[in-house]
């Protein structure tokens, strides 16, 4: 049906027609009402009507939240726990050893929800579970660690503060190590003989340390090849020898204490140059020094150390 309008000249209405500039300002604007309901009627259902699978993401969201903050939570209880090992670890060093424990240095990105903002909530909560996991399984493991050297310690008894842990001379550094033990070059005939202690190098009289709690066992002077040297029985198979002394300062049967002077550095016997000749015995059997130094050399000084020894083919005696 066409529009009207009325017309005064002839008293009448009279049919308007549309040209083709009506027609497209009406389509035009039955199109712009159109899409302005669609949005209308979007808005609507958005706010008020969802879906079975918006509402079931929902549900699972709520679920994943707050299994994450569960988990959270025994996180800072295992936290808790591994620092308190750590100081009953700490404090069990202390006592076997006489010593602080060694501290080691760790780097790393740790920055474990770095990106959380963009990482999904179900990601988090599984990484969240493996890396407590883990933390779990090693906590188990540091436990029974110390539970068996619990029971190690209450076994052996006082024996335990007899173990030769330090390096026997005074204010040592990493460049004074010599030839440990294995087959070396004898200074003086050339020929490669079994060495069996570690050479520590150090200026005449400087102060050798007694490695642990002992009773010196003999304390010789003037020996032909080994100089001026001491024995000490540490108790539980432990024995440690020291020899080309400058001067003694112990004799025997005399009980020393983990680091009292016992003697100097000299070059007496077969000595090339001022050394200490240092051996460690365990039941009877010859043992690799290097491996007694745990409460004085940090990881760094011990692989510095390893590296020098390795290079050095020549004993001093």
């Amino acid at each position: 049906m066409g529009k009207y309008r009325f017309n005064r000249e002839k008293l009448e209405f009279v049919e308007e027609k549309r040209g083709i500039k009506g027609w497209i300002k009406a389509v035009f604007r039955y199109f712009i009402i159109s899409i302005l309901l669609a949005i209308l009627y979007y808005i609507i259902f958005s706010l008020f009507v969802s879906t079975e699978e918006e509402r079931a993401l929902a549900r699972e969201t709520a679920i994943l939240e707050e299994e994450y903050w569960k988990l959270q939570e025994r996180i800072v209880v295992l936290d808790n726990t591994i620092k308190n090992l750590q100081y009953r670890d700490k404090e069990i060093y202390r006592s076997i050893f006489n010593a602080e424990p060694p501290v080691y240095s760790t780097t790393g990105d740790y920055n474990l929800f770095e990106g959380i903002d963009t990482t999904r909530m179900e990601a988090i909560v599984k990484d969240s579970k493996l890396r407590l996991s883990v933390i779990e399984e090693g906590m188990l493991r540091v436990d029974s660690s110390i539970v068996e050297i619990n029971d190690a310690l209450a076994a052996l008894g006082p024996q335990v503060m007899s173990i030769p842990s330090i390096v026997p001379v005074r204010d040592f550094t990493i460049r004074q190590s010599g030839a440990s033990i294995g087959g070396k070059v004898n200074p003086f005939y050339k020929t490669v003989a079994m060495h069996t202690g570690m050479d520590l190098l150090a200026a005449s009289g400087t102060e050798v340390l007694a490695a642990a709690d002992g009773v010196v066992e003999t304390a010789t002077r003037m020996g032909k090849k080994d100089g001026n040297s001491i024995v000490i029985d540490h108790g539980n198979g432990y024995v440690t020898k020291y020899n080309n002394l400058g001067s003694l300062k112990v004799r025997s049967r005399q009980k020393v204490k983990q680091g009292d002077v016992i003697g100097t550095i000299g070059m007496s016997g077969m000595s090339f140059a001022p050394h200490l000749h240092y051996e460690v015995w365990h039941n009877g059997a010859v043992m690799d020094p290097m491996n007694y130094f745990f409460a004085s050399l940090t990881p760094q000084m011990y692989r510095d150390m390893a590296i020098i020894v390795a290079n050095t083919g020549q004993s001093l005696d």
